[in-house]
């Protein structure tokens, strides 16, 4: 029934369950499966920290950390023009979301899972997701209610509505 599925993922308990949900699909079907991570730039400085400490990142990114607290920013309130204006360098979003990826995919492969890819990209999470939809031919999206998103997601509609609302292949949204 599936032959490509996505699974995007964020780093968070919703996206880890919506993974473990996306491996047994994949296996079952024998389908390829793509992990995806869109850098959040919501993060704040100290939630980046603890996560980059907990998975063992600290010595890769603690000096863009100390970057991001020398200019007194908090990613969480920098919208992309901001982000561009500061000189900070987006490496610890991706050294963190390369890292996530990385770790989804040789979990999916030890659990049996033999066509798996990752797949990184910069942007808004829901343009990301549907945009990669449409270029791999994906016909079942995994993705978890819930992610790391700002508080403006509760007034403006979470990824996984929006991709839900907008995506032409099965959605699956895990609780």
């Amino acid at each position: 029934m599936f032959k490509k599925m996505l699974c995007p993922i964020d780093g968070s308990d919703q996206a880890e369950k919506a993974l473990e949900v996306a491996i047994d699909i994949a296996k079952m079907y024998a389908a390829e499966m793509i992990i995806m991570h869109v850098p959040h730039r919501a993060e704040n400085i100290e939630a980046l920290e603890r996560f980059a400490e907990v998975e063992g990142l600290a010595s890769k990114v603690n000096l863009e950390l100390d970057r991001l607290r020398a200019l007194d920013y908090r990613v969480g309130v920098m919208n992309e023009s901001d982000f561009e204006k500061s000189g900070v360098s987006p490496r610890l979003l991706i050294e963190v979301g390369q890292h996530i990826v990385d770790e989804a995919c040789t979990h999916a492969r030890k659990r049996g899972v033999n066509k798996v890819d990752v797949h990184l990209e910069d942007g808004k999470p829901a343009d990301c997701i549907l945009r990669v939809i449409d270029e791999k031919s994906i016909d079942c999206v995994v993705i978890g209610s819930r992610g790391l998103g700002r508080i403006e997601g509760l007034f403006l509609g979470s990824v996984s509505h929006k991709v839900v609302n907008h995506a032409l292949c099965t959605c699956i949204v895990v609780k």
